[in-house]
């Protein structure tokens, strides 16, 4: 089992029980709302984190240590630094389709 997938289960299974008429399309939940009489439909997705950060670090860098000395916070790591993440192949694929729709 994928790493998280028990976890996006439950909060999708609440998410779903939380919102009446809320309903899962394709990999999004989709959550009607009503703005201005009209209609909206809110959607969510949910991905695991490859990378977990501290609570209130809202300008932390996934992978970047953080210490309370301003000199360093959100110093960013040298790109040979062996802990980087490599983007995966359907990542990648994405990244190029969507290169593409843009004409780029």
């Amino acid at each position: 089992m994928a790493r998280g997938a028990a976890a996006k289960e439950e909060i999708i299974n609440r998410l779903l029980n939380t919102f009446e008429g809320s309903f899962k399309f394709d990999k999004e939940i989709r959550i009607p709302m009503m703005e201005n009489g009209e209609e909206v439909q809110i959607k969510v997705t949910l991905t695991c984190a490859k990378v977990n950060v501290d609570r209130g670090s809202d300008a932390a860098l996934p992978g970047v240590s953080q210490t309370k000395d301003k000199s360093t916070v959100g110093s960013i790591s040298n790109a040979t630094d062996s802990s980087l993440i490599e983007p995966t192949a359907e990542e990648k694929a994405n990244v190029k389709a969507l290169m593409e729709r843009l004409g780029l």
